[in-house]
C-alpha cells in the first residue's frame, strides 16, 4: 500500500484553505495525559499566573480561577478515567455542562516530548517554510465543551491540532458566508489557516495537542519591539522611581520633558543604531532555527565530567550560522551560543549525526590534548543540550529517558 506523508498533504493545503488529513500526534494519549497531570500541580492549591506552563479550566459559563479538585492527578490514570471522575462529581460541584482543560506552552516540562513536536515540525517546516517567531503549543482534554474564542476576528495564527482521543469537531466561517464543518478524530490533524474564523467543539473525551504559528505582520514587530526595549533596559539606570512635572504648569514657563523621558529616547536611538539588536535577532534566530519554533526549550540536563574514555554519540544536529569574522552561532534544542577560532570549525567536522567517538578521540582528532579545558567544556554544554549522549557497554545511554516515554521515529510512545 502506498502512503503519502503527512507533510505534503498539508504542504497543498498550507496557507489557502483548511484541510483534515490523516496524522498520528507525536505522542499517544497516554503521555499526553501525563505531561498535563504534571503541569497541573502548582494549580491545584488555586491559579498562578505569570509562569508557564499555563493551566485553565474552562465551563459553559466561565473559566474557573481555582479549580483544585477539579484539575487531574495522580489517580487520575488516564484522560478517560479523568472524564469518569468529573462527570462523577455531585451535582453542582462539577461541570455537569462539559469542560475544557487547556494546557499552554507545557512541552519544556517533558524533553522526550519536546524534541518529538520538534522533529514533528521540523519535518513540516522543510516542506513549508520555518515561521521567523516562535510557535504556541497548547494541550487539551475535553468532552462535551464548544470553545468560540474563535469567531470573534479572523485569527492571526495558522493552527495545527493533532487529535490524539475522541472527536474535535470545528465549524469554519468562509468569507462568502458560508459554513464549513470538519470533524477529526483520533489519528487524524485539523488545518485552518491564518484569517479563519472558528468555532470547534470537543467530545467523546477528546484530547489534543494544538500548534499555532504566528502569520500577523503586527506579531514581528512585536517581537523586534521587545529585544529593543531589553537593549533599552541594559543602558538605562532605572531606579523605579516614575518621574513627574509640577502641575499645572507655570503660565508663560518653558515646559520641558522629564530628563527620565528624554533618558529612555536617548537610549532607543542608541540600541536601534547600534549592533546589539541586530546580533540579538541573530543569536534569537539561530535559537528559534535549532528548536523548529518551539519556545520555550527544555532545561538542559545534569552536568556530566567527562573522560577521556567516554565514548559518545551524536544523536541530534548541531546548528551553526555565521556571526562575524572567525566566529559561528551553535544552537542545540534552542538554545544558542556563540564559539570562536578554527577549533570550533575543527570540532564541529567530527560531530556528524550518529557518529561514535570517544573524548579522547575527538580531542586528538582536532589537534587537542585528551583533557583540554576548551573542547571538553564544549563536549559537556553539547551533553547537556541533548546534542551528544553519553554511551554505556552494550550501547545503552546514561540516565534515565527524558520525559518517562521512549521516542520512536519522533513520536513518543504511550
Amino acid at each position: 500500500m502506498i502512503t503519502t506523508d503527512w507533510t505534503e498533504l498539508l504542504a497543498a493545503a498550507w496557507g489557502k484553505e483548511p484541510a483534515l488529513l490523516p496524522a498520528p500526534a507525536p505522542a499517544g494519549p497516554a503521555h499526553l495525559h501525563r505531561t498535563v497531570v504534571a503541569a497541573c500541580g502548582p494549580f491545584r492549591a488555586g491559579t498562578v499566573f505569570r509562569t508557564l506552563p499555563q493551566v485553565r479550566f474552562h465551563t459553559p459559563l466561565g473559566w474557573l480561577g481555582a479549580p483544585g479538585r477539579l484539575l487531574p492527578d495522580a489517580d487520575d490514570p488516564s484522560p478517560a478515567a479523568y472524564r469518569d471522575r468529573l462527570r462523577a462529581e455531585p451535582p453542582g460541584s462539577g461541570p455537569d455542562a462539559g469542560f475544557l482543560l487547556s494546557v499552554r506552552q507545557p512541552l519544556h516540562t517533558d524533553p522526550a516530548l519536546w524534541w518529538a513536536v520538534r522533529d514533528a515540525l521540523a519535518a513540516l517546516w522543510e516542506r513549508v517554510g520555518l515561521p521567523c517567531l516562535p510557535v504556541e503549543a497548547e494541550l487539551t482534554e475535553g468532552d462535551g465543551f464548544t470553545r468560540v474564542r474563535g469567531l470573534a476576528v479572523p485569527a492571526e495564527h495558522a493552527v495545527l491540532t493533532w487529535v490524539a482521543a475522541g472527536v474535535l469537531e470545528a465549524e469554519l466561517r468562509e468569507e462568502d458566508g458560508g459554513l464549513r464543518v470538519l470533524r477529526a478524530a483520533a489519528g487524524e490533524l485539523l488545518y485552518w489557516p491564518e484569517g479563519s474564523r472558528w468555532r470547534e467543539r470537543h467530545l467523546d473525551g477528546c484530547v489534543t495537542l494544538r500548534i499555532s504559528v504566528p502569520r500577523a505582520q503586527r506579531l514581528a514587530t512585536g517581537a523586534v519591539k521587545n529585544l529593543l526595549a531589553e537593549g533599552v533596559r541594559d543602558r538605562l539606570q532605572y531606579d523605579g522611581a516614575v518621574p513627574g512635572l509640577p502641575y499645572p504648569p507655570t503660565v508663560g514657563a518653558p515646559v520641558g520633558l522629564p530628563a527620565a523621558l528624554l533618558a529612555v529616547g536617548e537610549a532607543a536611538r542608541a540600541a536601534a543604531g547600534g549592533p546589539e539588536l541586530p546580533a540579538a535577532l541573530r543569536t534569537r534566530w539561530a535559537a528559534w532555527c535549532s528548536s523548529a519554533g518551539l519556545e520555550p526549550a527544555p532545561e538542559p540536563r545534569a552536568e556530566v565530567p567527562l573522560v577521556p574514555g567516554q565514548l559518545l554519540r551524536v544523536v541530534r544536529p548541531v546548528l551553526r550560522l555565521p556571526d562575524g569574522p572567525g566566529r559561528r552561532l551553535w544552537a542545540v534544542a534552542g538554545t544558542a551560543f556563540p564559539v570562536g577560532g578554527a577549533a570550533g570549525e575543527k570540532i564541529a567536522q567530527q560531530l556528524w549525526l550518529g557518529r561514535e567517538l570517544t573524548v579522547g578521540e575527538l580531542c586528538r582528532a582536532v589537534g587537542a590534548d585528551e583533557r583540554n579545558a576548551a573542547v571538553l567544556a564544549l563536549l559537556g554544554k553539547l551533553h547537556r543540550l541533548r546534542a551528544v549522549d553519553l554511551v554505556v557497554e552494550g550501547g545503552g545511554t546514561v540516565g534515565p529517558v527524558d520525559g518517562g516515554g521512549a521516542v520512536d521515529g519522533g513520536r513518543v510512545d504511550g
